[in-house]
Parts: structure tokens; C-alpha cells; sequence
């Protein structure tokens, strides 16, 4: 089973400068309490949702205008640039998508989406104690995050052999999910094998 080639696409997300909100999972994403969540701006809320309607649509071109608009016209708005992070992540363009990624930290640095992100990026590119941190910070923020102890186990299974680590976080995520992973249900199986045998080796 390809593990290292596993990459998990999160949903499109209004990042604003003072909370994270996300779809996937479905539940707020260290958000502070609802009194101090700032009020939307209809029109920015339009114009964002054109933008991740473009993204759905595979119209790669129009989302990123877009996109790069909104980036500019409300620069303390962190979800434009954690989108662009998205859509260049998923046509290979990981300069591009990390210098997004981090853009968004400097406006929402809790924002978890743009840090799992940077730590498959880090991950591919061989930086796997920098992957680590970034794992380790998104479940900091947020310690439900699926999608993190997703990619952490990965990391931490093929990576840097860490075997009964990694079998918490794939579990955990499963836990976290709604509905059951059928393929990270087989890696536990195969996991919990394997870590029970090499603890007989020793």
C-alpha cells in the first residue's frame, strides 16, 4: 500500500484573520468564542464564494484571478491566500503553493489547512523533521484535526520508522472522521501487525 503518494485534498476554507472556519471535518477549526468572531462582509463573502465555485468547477485560471483579487482588495482576509495554496498545490506548483501557504500564516498563523499543507510539501521534498513541526504545531492549535494525524502518520510510518506513532495517529484519525476510511482501516490492520512483530523481535 502507497502511502507516500496519498495526498489529501481539504475543502476550500474562509480563513479570516481571527478565526478558522472549515468544512472538512465539520466542525469550527480553533475558533475563538462566538462573541469575538468578526462580522463578514456580504460582499466579501460573494465575491470568496464565486472564487471557490471556480475552484469546483476546475476552472483553474478564473479561481486563481480570483482569488489573487481578493488577496489584494482585503489583504487581512488569510482563506484567499490558503486557496491559492490549494489550487497551486494540486496543479504541482509547490513554490507557488508554499509562498501561499505561509502568506496565510502571517495573517492567521492557527490557520491548520495552510500548515498541513506545508508539511506534505516538506514531507516531498525530503525536510521530514520540518514536516514534523508543522504536524506537530496544527495539532497544537487544534489537536482534532484529522487531516494532520493523517499525514503525520504517514510521515512518521514510512519516513522515520516510527511505528506505534504513527498506528495513534492513523487511528485517532479515523476516529475523527465521520464516516470510516476503508483503505486507513487496511493500513492499521497492516500496522498493528507489524509493530507486534518487531516487538517479538526485540
Amino acid at each position: 500500500m502507497r502511502r507516500a503518494g496519498h495526498l489529501f485534498f481539504v475543502a476550500a476554507v474562509l480563513l479570516l484573520a481571527a478565526c478558522a472556519v472549515t468544512t472538512e471535518p465539520p466542525r469550527d477549526v480553533a475558533a475563538p468564542p462566538k462573541k469575538e468572531l468578526p462580522k463578514i462582509d456580504p460582499k466579501v463573502a460573494a465575491s470568496y464564494e464565486a472564487a471557490l465555485a471556480a475552484m469546483r468547477a476546475g476552472k483553474t485560471a478564473e479561481a486563481e484571478k480570483a482569488l489573487q483579487q481578493l488577496t489584494v482588495q482585503y489583504p487581512n482576509y488569510s482563506g484567499p491566500q490558503a486557496n491559492l495554496g490549494i489550487l497551486y498545490f494540486h496543479q504541482n506548483k509547490l513554490e507557488k503553493a508554499k509562498a501561499a501557504f505561509q502568506a496565510s500564516l502571517k495573517i492567521n498563523p492557527k490557520n491548520v489547512v495552510s500548515l498541513n499543507h506545508l508539511g506534505i510539501i516538506s514531507r516531498g521534498a525530503g525536510e521530514f523533521k520540518q514536516a514534523q513541526a508543522y504536524y506537530e504545531k496544527a495539532l497544537q492549535i487544534d489537536p482534532d484535526y484529522a487531516y494532520a494525524h493523517l499525514n503525520f502518520g504517514i510521515l512518521l510510518e514510512l519516513y522515520m520508522g516510527k511505528l506505534p506513532e504513527a498506528l495513534e495517529h492513523y487511528q485517532r484519525y479515523q476516529k475523527l472522521t465521520p464516516e470510516e476510511d476503508i483503505e486507513v482501516k487496511k493500513w492499521i490492520v497492516d500496522l498493528s501487525r507489524r509493530a507486534k512483530s518487531r516487538r517479538a523481535e526485540k
